[in-house]
């Protein structure tokens, strides 16, 4: 057992929520110029995830990219074509997990993204369990801030009654949980090859 480990933050896609971001890669790649493309990053991916821009203006730009423009529904069904399901052990798991430690979560999560969670969730009655599960919530397009930016991890230490030496932080980003480490944080870099589950009941131990 981590015996001064109080509480655990959790990414959401791709630790939580199965992904595919592939999927959604592949999806745009067709529809997208890559002449017109290049500035995607820093002009529409990244400002959505931190809530800079609106959903009609991150969709608006991704037509104003494109080899020709195709109705907005379109861009909105690939977007999401990414996120998974979401399994019922995983969920007992941190109902389970959440009675010895105080769980957050952090995630980059635009609105479309979170909406479409929450759809999910929700058609088999597990968003409120979900909930229920954590402490608080952080999504990036609220805080205004995305992973690996020092100054997330900071904000949200003083959103919580802890210090980052007290906390894991798990996520499935190299540059994500090395952000956080250099701030104190216990990490742990998840992957698809492992089973959430397994792994963190190993390092609880």
């Amino acid at each position: 057992m981590v015996v001064d480990l109080k509480c655990i933050l959790f990414d959401l896609g791709g630790v939580l929520l199965n992904l595919d971001e592939e999927i959604t890669r592949k999806a745009y790649q067709e529809i997208l110029d890559p002449a017109l493309g290049f500035d995607i990053w820093e002009q529409a991916f990244h400002p959505f995830e931190r809530g800079e821009i609106s959903e009609d203006a991150f969709f608006n730009r991704l037509q104003r990219r494109s080899k020709q423009v195709l109705p907005g529904d379109v861009y909105v069904r690939h977007w999401n074509a990414m996120l998974l399901d979401f399994p019922e052990e995983r969920l007992q798991f941190l109902e389970k997990l959440s009675q010895r430690y105080d769980l957050y979560l952090l995630s980059n999560t635009n609105i479309t993204h979170l909406r479409k969670f929450q759809s999910i969730m929700r058609r088999e009655d597990k968003y409120d369990r979900f909930v229920a599960c954590f402490k608080q919530l952080f999504f990036s397009h609220e805080l205004r801030m995305r992973k690996p930016e020092p100054r997330i991890y900071e904000q949200v230490l003083h959103m919580i009654p802890y210090t980052a030496t007290e906390c894991l932080f798990v996520d499935d980003k190299a540059e994500n949980t090395e952000a956080a480490k250099a701030l104190g944080f216990k990490v742990i870099t998840h992957n698809d090859g492992q089973d959430i589950i397994t792994r963190l009941q190993s390092y609880l131990l």
